[in-house]
Order: C-alpha cells, then sequence, then structure tokens
C-alpha cells in the first residue's frame, strides 16, 4: 500500500512539474531572461464573435491588430531589455494569434476577446522551442480589472479599449517567452 502512494505521488508531481515549453534542440541554446529576440512574424486570426455588425469598418481589421501586437510584443521586450537592437545576434519569435472578437448587444461595444496562441523561438536553421496556451480572456490587474469590467457593463468598452487588449495579452506572451530555456 505505502509503495502504490509513493508511486502515485511521485507521478503526480512528475505530472505538475512538467514545463509548458518544447524543445526542439537538447540542450537548448535559450538562456531564460538572458537570451535576446527578433520579432519575426505575427500572424493573427481574427474572427467575429456574436453581435458582430457585418461591413463595420470602426473595429481594426487583422492587419491592424498584427501591427498592434507586433508594436506591443517588441515594446514589451524592450522594457525588459532583450530586444534585439541592430545587428545584435538574437532569437527569432513566431507568433500565431487566435483572437476573437466578443462584442455587446447591439454590436457596438465589446466584451473581453477570447485568445489562445502558439510560439515559436527559431534561429535561421531551425526551430529551438515552442510553446502554446489556449482559450483565455484577459484578466487586468484588481482594480483595473474592476474599471474594465464595469465600462464592459455600461457598453462603453469599444475600439478605442481594445489595444490595452492587446498590450496586456503581448505583455503574458512576452513573459513566456523571456522565461523559456534554461
Amino acid at each position: 500500500m505505502k509503495r502504490t502512494i509513493v508511486i502515485a505521488l511521485a507521478v503526480f508531481l512528475a505530472a505538475c512539474a512538467s514545463s509548458p515549453y518544447q524543445y526542439y534542440v537538447k540542450p537548448t541554446p535559450i538562456k531564460k531572461q538572458q537570451t535576446v529576440y527578433k520579432v519575426d512574424e505575427i500572424n493573427v486570426n481574427l474572427t467575429l464573435g456574436h453581435g458582430a455588425i457585418p461591413g463595420d469598418n470602426s473595429f481594426a481589421g487583422k492587419s491592424e491588430l498584427q501591427k498592434q501586437f507586433k508594436k506591443y510584443l517588441e515594446s514589451s521586450l524592450l522594457e525588459k531589455g532583450l530586444l534585439a537592437q541592430n545587428e545584435q545576434d538574437a532569437l527569432d519569435v513566431s507568433v500565431t494569434v487566435d483572437y476573437k472578437r466578443n462584442f455587446n448587444h447591439g454590436g457596438k461595444a465589446l466584451n473581453k476577446p477570447e485568445v489562445s496562441h502558439s510560439v515559436t523561438i527559431h534561429n535561421e536553421k531551425e526551430k529551438l522551442a515552442g510553446f502554446s496556451k489556449a482559450g483565455y480572456t484577459t484578466k487586468y490587474a484588481y482594480f483595473d480589472e474592476i474599471a474594465v469590467n464595469l465600462e464592459i457593463s455600461t457598453f462603453n468598452w469599444d475600439q478605442e479599449d481594445e489595444p490595452r487588449d492587446i498590450e496586456l495579452i503581448s505583455k503574458q506572451i512576452v513573459d513566456d517567452i523571456v522565461n523559456a530555456g534554461s
């Protein structure tokens, strides 16, 4: 009986300790919180949720969202001192974001988006690592979250506020990027 409990506990702890990162080259050349990155490619798959108004162009399209994601990913890497400068030796990052824009009743205001993303870290020759996260939404700091939810509930969270969501999602992605490696 003791032996079974010990084995079950070991399996449980091993499962909990698993890394979200998939490493394709071992040992990985990626150094946690040290490797410098260049944002190589951003692909946004935009889906319009229930309540979208057909033909309404007041919200950012796919290409504008891609530009916003690139801008915020690069600024977050820069804040951490891990954005490649000039011809600095760096690893490339390719990001795919599945972004479902959810609307409030009437289609003129937004709810929180539904997001999934996958990231590949590579050099010019090969994939080095990757990770993904599925089915999440934005979650701001405590008081900011209350303020955002209040704006959403009063139908005031709109196209001018959406870049805040993009920035928050980008910061979360960058936090995962810079924590890859050993």
